[in-house]
């Protein structure tokens, strides 16, 4: 077992260069080496002192663990040679042995105040003084300059010019270095490493024992680190520079803002405010609604004090309890038929441990950003009154000036409604001018699932008019970041755990500032992709129609986009709920009752949510299992991508599967950890995501399944087996109705002498086919888990056995003669009276057929729209970008010289500080630009900035070529691009989400 670990390591390792076969011969090499370092080296014995002259050199007893080259060196030599390093850990030759001999007990003593010279008269302090650093707990004696300087007689300020933090400004006695500050507060943005774990850590660098009895500083460490967050985001802000000071700090000025959103007097361009319609859509804010109930704070009644009230994400905490004061229980009305958790669990009781149960947040849906005041803290649930404060104070510090806005919230059908008569209970300062405003509500793309059909249909970002391929769902990708901190916050006081949060948010924004782009990047390469290949999508249908019927169409399309309440064209006439979907819905709202009653389940991700994630990784897998190896590279990469997004959700579902299945640990293998260069014909193979066994409970023994699964679970899959196989009927009777309508129009406007039309024709009927055979892939699958689950049930008597035979159309798809012996297959004669789905003894009528084709068409359409508006708001944001990093670099040159009243020395930091930052965001849109400029020219777009401002910085020549087009894809969009391949944020949207259930935002 270990030969074969060593080989998968060894498989994993070779494409980077590295085989751990090459360093396995190697091992005992290492650890000599490691070894050596204990004793004296290439001595015989105890060497003399190297820096001593060698006539009256003395016993080199010492030697240094940080200083390179191990000398050994004399007590005298050593103190001497550490004067500005007394953070270096210093070990004694006992004979035997080296032993700790710390510096301070050899006699070394730091001079402050000077900036490392002597000082004609210290004050010399008797007791050491505790630092705290990355090489572990030190005692250094300091002598503190007591010369008639007016600020370098303060110790605060000469511990500080040291690089030293002290705990506390009345007489400090434990001090942190500032690099051990930075350190862990990078750790902490990036891992979530809490404050406990990493100065314990620090304890055991300076004593693994435990035998030296270390003075414990963990709470000094603590406020430290809280005052050094503090001081390091106004630094950022550009408070330091302000002759006001820190207190003038404006609410939400300490947060990082999204350089690609709309910022009047910023980054917008000249006369945007009069803007035509086809261009003011670009101008438009588009933000999303979310709450997370992991971020809880236990009821622990701590004492604290704001150091930063209301000047980043959160709210201002007195202004927002004042306003709840009067909401304490204001019920939340349900006006759709969602059965997701975020409607049916608003009211779920909070739990009395917890002072607080969650958080809401507002962020720039494109592109996952947190706005100022974005965030506030849910007492109870999703309430209004919270959420409404948040979003009305965000907007009201972010969005003055914009007057379109795409807001999108899983519960926006309910959300929106009254929206303006509740805005009006807020003070004037937060209310908006909704007359002069326009917004466009939508449900995210994941979470529309779990609407009915009327949500599904007037919020669908995807059938909505100017968004572009906005999904709605990067503001879960948020959560990812965050929850990671939730076991340390939620021990923390109100302010302290605002704190840290704004800290968290504010190095999320900030990353994606320099990230944008190879982000922007990936998304645009992806849009010039899939633009092209819908547009021919489309084509295909168009062309097939007849141009009064096209017309009647648009006119159709044209209406609905300007008010909603006007004919459909992306449904069909009869929108009555079949089986399948009221199964659904009703398991979802027990659930939801049973929580309203306390009965939570076992997981945040329902037992019927997580089962239908099972199933729908079911479909991907048939539909990767049906294609045929790619053999271009565009095609290669593209199908690996694919590999790798199921493998990912995979992975995340198994998290959720062994909760609710605990009986299938054993059966679950760890999936195949495939390098991500490696070629996509090696991941064709048994080990491939697609044949990944989910093992649901229909695919395990009787006995496994009753005593390995959750109670219920078997009865639950059954159930919602029997919804998928009555919705994959209906799926497969739309598609042969879709189908006879495409051959009727080929047989009346494509045939004839053009082998063009014909092929176009031929091969959109190709892909319709292909579609219908996923369906009946569903159907069998859903239908022989149902044999399984419940043999002797009476959904045999509508759901029958599907043959190769049964799937046609309800009429002879030709002229042909000979009709009277035609049979109406089984699928349409199981149908209930007042389905949609019903027909007549003579088959589809012609009015049917053309309502299911125009339902495609309008799709297809509403595809190849979205992909183009894609691409202008690109553009935009791209330009925006560069405008707003030249605005940035502006205001920070004209912080350079604010405060001439400064003491020099303090001046020369504020210039340089202040030029650096400029410098900063010159270099970050210089950077942008290089990395844009051949995109735009490869597809013949002009630039967006002044090209006199941005030289070239890559060799003459260089270019991306344009994107080839590859075959479609039907569900994963994210970039294959090696540049790009960290992008979980693509530019537009953050593509990895945490699995609440492996959520995906598809067509």
């Amino acid at each position: 077992m270990l030969r074969a670990h060593h080989a998968d390591q060894d498989f994993l390792l070779q494409r980077r260069g590295y085989a751990l076969s090459d360093w396995l011969p190697f091992r005992d090499t290492f650890l000599d080496e490691l070894i050596r370092h204990d004793g004296l080296l290439e001595n015989a014995m105890l060497p003399h002192c190297r820096q001593c002259p060698v006539d009256v050199a003395e016993p080199g007893q010492f030697k240094c663990s940080d200083c390179t080259g191990g000398l050994f060196l004399c007590a005298g030599c050593i103190v001497s040679a550490h004067k500005t390093l007394p953070l270096h850990r210093v070990q004694k030759w006992t004979g035997t042995f080296f032993e700790p001999a710390p510096l301070h007990q050899l006699g070394l003593r730091i001079q402050l105040g000077h900036d490392g010279a002597e000082c004609p008269v210290p004050f010399r302090r008797k007791s050491p003084i505790i630092v705290i650093d990355v090489t572990g707990i030190h005692e250094v004696f300091i002598d503190y300059c007591d010369c008639a300087h007016t600020e370098a007689g303060q110790h605060i300020v000469q511990l500080m010019r040291a690089s030293w933090w002290p705990a506390t400004v009345n007489r400090p006695s434990t001090v942190t270095t500032i690099a051990t500050l930075k350190l862990f507060h990078a750790l902490n943005l990036q891992g979530k490493i809490n404050a406990y774990d990493f100065y314990n850590g620090l304890v055991r660098i300076t004593d693994g024992l435990g035998t030296r009895h270390t003075k414990y500083r963990y709470k000094e460490f603590v406020r430290s680190m809280r005052c050094f967050r503090n001081i390091r985001a106004v630094k950022r802000a550009g408070r330091g520079h302000d002759p006001a000071g820190i207190d003038a700090t404006a609410p939400g000025e300490l947060a990082v803002v999204c350089p690609m959103c709309p910022h009047p007097g910023r980054n917008m361009p000249e006369g945007w405010e009069n803007a035509s319609d086809d261009e003011a859509w670009k101008h438009a804010l588009f933000l999303a609604i979310d709450a997370n109930f992991k971020l809880k704070m236990k009821n622990r009644k701590l004492s604290d004090i704001e150091l930063s009230p209301g000047w980043g994400y959160f709210v201002n905490t007195e202004a927002y309890d004042a306003f709840l004061k009067d909401y304490i229980d204001e019920p939340e009305m349900k006006h759709c038929d969602s059965n997701h958790s975020a409607r049916d669990h608003a009211n779920t009781p909070a739990q009395k441990r917890f002072a607080i149960n969650g958080v809401g947040a507002i962020i720039c849906s494109r592109h996952c950003f947190y706005l100022k005041h974005c965030m506030g803290d849910l007492q109870r649930g999703e309430r209004y009154c919270n959420m409404d404060y948040m979003v009305l104070s965000s907007l009201a510090m972010t969005a003055a000036g914009i007057k379109k806005f795409v807001i999108s919230y899983d519960i926006a059908c309910s959300y929106h409604k009254n929206f303006a008569s509740r805005m009006m209970k807020h003070p004037p300062e937060r209310r908006l001018p909704l007359d002069e405003m326009y917004i466009t509500w939508a449900v995210p793309k994941f979470h529309l699932l779990a609407h009915g059909n009327d949500c599904q249909t007037k919020l669908n970002l995807d059938l909505t008019e100017w968004v572009g391929r906005t999904h709605g769902e990067g503001v879960e990708t948020g959560w990812a970041d965050l929850n990671p901190a939730a076991l340390s916050t939620r021990e923390m006081a109100f302010a302290s755990r605002h704190e840290l949060l704004d800290d968290i948010l504010g190095g999320i924004n900030w990353r994606k500032v320099i990230r944008i782009g190879n982000l922007m990047k990936a998304a645009f390469k992806r849009a010039i992709q899939f633009r092209a290949q819908q547009r021919v999508t489309y084509d295909d249908f168009d062309k097939a129609l007849p141009e009064d019927t096209r017309a009647m169409w648009q006119a159709m399309v044209d209406a609905y986009d300007k008010d909603r309440k006007s004919a459909n064209p992306y449904s069909e006439p009869v929108q009555s709920e079949y089986a399948g979907l009221g199964l659904a819905r009703g398991l979802a709202d027990e659930e939801a009752q049973d929580a309203a009653q306390g009965q939570l389940s076992l997981h945040e991700t329902t037992a019927s949510v997580f089962l239908s994630v099972g199933m729908e990784l079911e479909d991907q897998q048939r539909v990767l299992r049906s294609r045929s190896t790619a053999t271009t590279s565009a095609d290669k990469a593209a199908e690996k991508e694919k590999f790798n997004v199921l493998r990912h959700r995979i992975s995340s579902w198994r998290s959720i599967q062994q909760i609710y299945m605990p009986g299938v640990a054993h059966l679950i293998a760890p999936t195949a950890a495939l390098d991500d260069d490696q070629d996509i014909s090696t991941v064709a193979s048994p080990d491939a995501p697609y044949n990944t066994p989910l093992y649901l409970p229909s695919q395990l023994p009787p006995s496994l399944r009753e005593s390995g699964c959750a109670p219920g679970l078997v009865e639950k899959e059954k159930r919602l087996r029997r919804a998928q196989a009555e919705d994959s009927l209906h799926q497969i009777r739309r598609a042969l109705r879709t189908r006879l309508g495409l051959v009727h129009y080929k047989h009346i406007h494509v045939d004839g002498p053009g082998n063009k039309a014909n092929t176009r024709a031929h091969d959109l009927i190709a892909r319709h086919n292909k579609k219908l055979g996923r369906y009946v892939q569903r159907y069998r699958a859903a239908r022989a888990a149902l044999v399984i689950l419940d043999p002797d049930g009476n959904w045999k008597e509508l759901l029958r056995e599907l043959e190769d035979s049964h799937i046609r159309s309800p009429r002879p798809e030709s002229d042909k003669l000979g009709k009277g012996k035609f049979e109406v297959p089984w699928i349409w004669t199981v149908i209930k009276p007042d389905s949609r789905d019903m027909v007549r003894d003579d088959g589809a009528s012609e009015e049917e057929i053309l309502d299911s084709f125009r339902v495609d068409w309008a799709h297809a359409r509403a595809r190849w729209k979205r992909w183009d508006e894609e691409i202008a708001l690109l553009l935009e944001e791209m330009r925006r970008a560069i405008r707003d990093l030249e605005y940035r670099a502006a205001v920070w040159e004209s912080k350079a010289t604010a405060r001439s009243d400064a003491q020099p020395d303090i001046r020369s930091g504020l210039h340089a500080f202040a030029h650096r930052q400029a410098r900063h965001a010159r270099d970050l849109a210089h950077s942008f630009v290089n990395t844009w400029r051949p995109l735009l020219r490869a597809n013949s777009l002009p630039e967006l900035w002044n090209p006199s401002e941005y030289a070239l910085i890559s060799a003459p020549g260089d270019s991306i070529p344009v994107v080839a087009l590859g075959p479609s894809q039907d569900s994963s969009e994210s970039s294959s691009d090696s540049d790009s391949s960290d992008s979980d944020d693509s530019a537009v949207e953050v593509d990895v989400r945490p699995v609440a259930a492996v959520i995906q935002a598809s067509d």
